[in-house]
């Protein structure tokens, strides 16, 4: 069974607390996402509409619909990722007992789901540098929260990408996976160590 965002907050982490495999590391990671999201969104509509924040309006109205557009997808991987884990079971399962039967193609099912959460934590991050010198000054804090978790969605990711690529066994397919967490990992970095003395400084300077 996948558990998804319908459930409440107390179910879903019920069911994340108790002995069973799913939901686990992956739909974590995409619910902290979709955390970052939202409070993202939060700052947004919060800045939106603000006489003020006038000739920036245009950019804040689309950077709103791309974190919601972001929100709506890792929600989506949430799910897929424990189909995905759950298919690669019943896979390794059938590999057992019947000869000739691979687990390659669920195993890249499992490793695809985290490594699209990974990427879409760090889409969030890329809309909160576009929009820390220009969003409501009063939600700063907020904004900086919506960064760390998005930098939390990439690392807890590329964890539950790292765990299976062991047992990839097309070698180009493996070094593709590496190197695209790589370089997402090390676009992740450079952006949170640029938000976030981004949003310090402004907060200290008060504008």
């Amino acid at each position: 069974m996948a558990y998804d965002a319908k459930l409440t907050v107390e179910s879903f982490l019920d069911a994340t607390a108790a002995r069973q495999p799913t939901p686990g590391g992956g739909s974590v990671a995409a619910l902290v996402g979709a955390l970052a999201a939202a409070i993202g969104e939060m700052v947004l509509n919060y800045s939106v509409g603000k006489k003020d924040l006038e000739a920036h309006q245009e950019a804040l109205k689309q950077a709103l619909a791309d974190l919601h557009g972001s929100r709506q997808i890792i929600l989506e991987l949430l799910v897929e990722d424990q189909r995905a884990y759950e298919a690669m079971t019943e896979s390794k399962r059938v590999a057992k007992s019947s000869l000739g039967h691979s687990i390659q193609p669920a195993l890249s099912a499992a490793i695809n789901a985290p490594a699209a959460i990974a990427a879409t934590g760090l889409t969030i991050l890329e809309i909160c540098k576009r929009i820390a010198p220009i969003v409501n000054k009063f939600l700063l804090s907020d904004l900086a929260v919506c960064a760390e978790l998005a930098m939390a969605t990439v690392r807890c990711g590329i964890y539950n990408v790292q765990v299976n690529l062991p047992e990839v066994t097309d070698l180009a397919y493996r070094q593709s996976v590496e190197g695209a967490i790589v370089r997402i990992y090390g676009r992740a970095v450079t952006l949170i160590q640029e938000v976030i003395p981004a949003i310090s400084t402004r907060s200290e300077s008060g504008v």
